[in-house]
């Protein structure tokens, strides 16, 4: 039995697989991709038993086959590969697949095929179609305020829903780790939906890994069909099906548009130059690294000032240029996460909205009002 496929479109395939794959696994065959061979298609297939990834290209296959082969070394052969096309060839009596081409033959030990996990459906006909580039943006703005680890589950994922804003829909992506929170909106032009998903961040970032490779081929949108427990997403391009899925968490997000949370009323608006508020972070930092990066930020005026208090290292203080109406303020912030913020804002000046010392502050990109950023202060 054996096929020949574009080492290209392998290449491609392997890019993609390769997040899904089990990268710690206490199964040999999690370390395998499954590639079966049909009448006129060839399908592969990864997982690490919480996510999942199924790529389908067309081919002329001169019988039913399956096997699973190692993910790393498969890969490895097919970037060495110089031509333009190869052939596999598949002994499955032995579970054995040789790889030929013009001047190269690998002959690789696989597992059997029936030892491999099965691909769990997601039981819901509930779909939508998603902006594939703005599913991307979306995952890129709130991924860093969530923490891998929490006594919470809830926590270590990115909540996605769709919401109206100002007679609007949006796909709405929230991430949050207890201390900061950030919320980013995409627009949904589709029909108003009850989606709500919990999305665990190891997960989000290689499904995003997928949505970019489906934009760089021009696949404008994503189709998302989801349940309780798990959501899919799929595309089509050049005869190529890429269906990937995730286990979701089954918890409810809190209620984070609270005014105790994401307050709406403040005291004083600030705009300020986002990198030399950056710049001036930085300096402060280098005394504060080992104090959970803690810096003192008071607006007066026209100018922000920051300084570090006096530390066992020493004392700093700096201070930008800035525009602020209505009050003075002061408060004490992790100066992290504030940079994170502006590495992520798309414009060059930003806006911080401050109610006191003591109430959570809004961060906002001035060019982006899709985008919002909400940080605990600390007291010192």
């Amino acid at each position: 039995m054996k096929v020949t496929v574009s080492v290209k479109k392998l290449q491609e395939v392997m890019d993609l697989m390769r997040w899904f794959v089990s990268r710690h696994a206490t199964l040999p065959i999690l370390e395998n991709i499954y590639i079966k061979g049909g009448i006129d298609t060839i399908v592969f297939r990864a997982t690490d038993m919480e996510k999942y990834i199924e790529i389908e290209l067309p081919a002329q296959i001169d019988d039913e086959w399956a096997l699973t082969i190692n993910a790393k070394t498969f890969g490895d052969i097919i970037r060495t590969i110089d031509d333009d096309d190869l052939t596999m060839i598949i002994q499955e009596s032995d579970h054995q697949m040789i790889i030929q081409s013009s001047s190269d033959e690998f002959k690789i030990k696989g597992i059997s095929a029936s030892e491999y996990v099965a691909t769990p459906q997601v039981q819901s006909d509930e779909s939508i179609q998603i902006d594939t580039a703005g599913f991307v943006r979306g995952i890129d703005k709130v991924w860093y305020a969530v923490t891998e680890k929490n006594f919470s589950p809830v926590l270590t994922g990115i909540f996605i829903r769709i919401k109206e804003v100002e007679g609007n829909n949006h796909l709405v992506f929230v991430g949050t780790d207890s201390f900061r929170l950030a919320e980013y909106r995409v627009p949904y032009s589709g029909d108003m939906a009850e989606i709500s998903l919990i999305v665990p961040k190891t997960h989000i970032w290689d499904i995003k890994k997928v949505a970019e490779y489906a934009a760089s081929k021009w696949a404008e949108t994503l189709t998302s069909r989801y349940a309780n427990n798990m959501a899919e997403f799929s595309f089509a391009i050049d005869k190529m099906k890429v269906m990937c899925s995730t286990l979701l968490i089954q918890w409810s997000f809190p209620d984070y548009e609270q005014e105790s949370i994401m307050p709406t009323q403040y005291n004083a608006h600030v705009l300020v130059d986002a990198s030399q508020l950056e710049k001036a972070i930085k300096k402060i930092e280098i005394l504060t690294r080992d104090l959970n990066n803690y810096i003192k930020v008071n607006g007066e005026w026209d100018k922000v000032m920051l300084t570090s208090g006096d530390t066992d290292m020493g004392h700093a203080d700096t201070s930008t240029s800035a525009l602020i109406e209505w009050d003075d303020f002061s408060y004490g912030v992790n100066g992290k996460y504030i940079t994170d913020f502006l590495r992520n804002a798309s414009s060059d000046e930003i806006i911080m909205r401050v109610i006191d010392g003591e109430k959570p502050i809004i961060f906002k990109d001035k060019e982006d009002d899709n985008f919002t950023y909400v940080v605990r202060p600390l007291v010192k």
